[in-house]
């Protein structure tokens, strides 16, 4: 059922108008800059905002999720348009359980890129992608409050599963998480 691999499968995964491949550490000026151009809209949802400022911030992130690849246990890939290259946002295979055969997802774009279309294209090719790696199960979680990501969990056929209350500390209160899958079916 699941193919394994010792390493996460370093493909370009290209779509109608964006490509995704793992993020290097050659990326991390452009990676600094599409965070600090969309720092007010991400800080509302995700903690590692506040405290991420510096190329070297930026390098040490991408080079954590690289090791993780080279683990074969996930890792992050950038969001490019293909008209014109630009880094437009991240999907990160958070983690892979290899013995069950899941995974879960992560997400942003850029505030400017909110919107069009781009999120759902991403998460398309990435659940194509671990489909074709035999995974089974993926997983989303999503706070609460966090319209645009349960919105899109859902167009994308993500079953939603329950909340997690007090999953999350932030901004000094706790946050509710709304877990979602999706199950490939077939691949049993």
């Amino acid at each position: 059922m699941c193919k394994m691999w010792n390493e996460m499968p370093d493909e370009i995964l290209e779509g109608e108008r964006i490509a995704l491949a793992f993020l290097e550490p050659e990326d991390s000026e452009e990676y600094l800059y599409l965070v600090d151009s969309s720092r007010e809209s991400l800080s509302e949802w995700f903690p590692w905002i506040e405290k991420f400022s510096t190329m070297a911030d930026a390098y040490a992130r991408i080079e954590s999720y690289q090791v993780q690849r080279e683990m074969g246990n996930g890792g992050a890939l950038g969001i490019r348009r293909l008209d014109d290259g630009a880094l437009i946002g991240e999907v990160i295979i958070q983690w892979m359980d290899k013995k069950n055969f899941a995974a879960s997802l992560g997400y942003f774009l850029g505030s400017e890129f909110e919107g069009e279309g781009y999120a759902t294209e991403a998460l398309t090719l990435v659940l194509h992608y671990l489909q074709k790696w035999g995974m089974h199960r993926i997983e989303i979680s999503a706070a609460e409050k966090n319209e645009k990501s349960n919105a899109l969990a859902k167009r994308l056929g993500f079953a939603f599963e329950g909340m997690a209350k007090d999953a999350e500390f932030l901004h000094g209160k706790f946050l509710n998480h709304n877990r979602y899958s999706f199950i490939f079916a077939g691949n049993e």
